[in-house]
């Protein structure tokens, strides 16, 4: 089984039927102060640009007590597939221990639809994978670092939306086109634009993925024009059911996430998109400024401390969970929380 893993986390312990990361290096439990003595460095895994935009253990400690008490009601949203549903439940219930009435609504949609949810207050705070506010909500130029990505997202949030960017997580989650193993050795497929190699510009290969990736520059569209491939046929289909239709032979590749726990398997490959056609894809909590503002310092710093927990491999033995291993996404949050410390 994988491990949860957490940056700074020295040692861990088997909690129920995960292996869970324990409090280490400075960065997890009740009260635990920023530090930049044990484990690895803050920095370790982030891009360079975007280190003072991301939370750490090192930077992003739980407050004390429960401070969240008689504070004002907010809900949470969250996407419509598995990993969104896990974090909203992480932040959701570090919310509601330290004592904020918060509330999760989950599977609202794709980016288009919960921002409309938030536009019109039925929700406000969800997380968000930064590169789809630029892109796919915000409509903008793409953006061309991780940091350039926040400023983006943050700026038309707080200018279009009365919204404000957190600290972002250290894991990134782009989308991405995944191939059976079997098939990419057997056509020598390494990149996307190697998809050419089974057809003039893709010609005899379907990818299917959910139906909003069809028509996104950050998605099929972008992709077909930079790698010329506009022979590439597509197979719409519900969010987390790609990779039946390439297993059942329904479509030779798959829009997947670059996070899914399907890819620590074996059975499949992530082809390389050596022109960042899908964007950079850091997941940041969005709020509207006026809960920043009522709800307090604490509150904002409960939501850090979560987003300073979640690395890559955290989120894919988190996903492993859910979609592998069929356990509710509220039970294996809450073991998550309770194996870094959250009380």
């Amino acid at each position: 089984m994988r491990s949860w893993t957490r940056r700074g986390a020295l040692g861990g312990f088997l909690a129920a039927t995960l292996l869970a990361a324990a409090c280490g290096g400075g960065g997890g439990g009740e009260a635990a102060a920023p530090s930049s003595g044990g484990g690895a460095p803050a920095a370790e895994g982030i891009p360079a640009d975007a280190v003072s935009i991301t939370a750490t253990p090192q930077n992003s400690p739980l407050p004390q007590g429960t401070p969240g008490q008689g504070k004002p009601a907010i809900v949470i949203g969250s996407k419509n597939f598995a990993e969104q549903t896990v974090l909203g439940e992480l932040y959701t219930q570090a919310l509601k221990a330290k004592g904020y009435n918060a509330t999760l609504k989950a599977s609202i949609g794709g980016s288009e639809l919960i921002d409309k949810s938030l536009e019109s207050n039925q929700i406000q705070m969800f997380p968000e994978y930064l590169g789809e506010t630029v892109t796919s909500v915000a409509k903008l130029p793409a953006p061309t670092s991780a940091s350039d990505t926040y400023n983006k997202a943050k700026a038309w949030l707080e200018a279009n939306r009365g919204s404000t960017v957190l600290l972002q997580t250290a894991f990134e989650d782009t989308d991405g086109i995944v191939v059976s193993t079997q098939y990419a050795q057997e056509k020598g497929l390494e990149t996307i634009s190697d998809l050419s190699k089974v057809g003039p510009g893709g010609q005899g290969v379907t990818v299917s993925g959910p139906p909003e990736f069809q028509n996104r520059e950050t998605g099929l569209v972008g992709m077909k024009k930079t790698y010329n491939l506009p022979n590439v046929g597509y197979l719409p289909a519900p969010a987390g059911s790609q990779y039946t239709a390439v297993d059942q032979g329904a479509a030779q590749a798959a829009n997947a996430f670059t996070t899914d726990y399907q890819l620590t398997t074996g059975k499949y490959k992530l082809l390389t998109d050596p022109e960042a056609v899908f964007g950079y894809q850091y997941v940041a909590p969005i709020v509207k400024q006026d809960v920043v503002a009522a709800q307090g310092p604490e509150f904002t710093a409960t939501l850090n401390w979560v987003s300073g927990l979640l690395s890559n491999e955290a989120i894919q033995a988190l996903n492993q969970q859910v979609q592998g291993n069929n356990q509710p996404a509220g039970q294996v949050a809450q073991q998550f929380l309770a194996a870094n410390g959250l009380k």
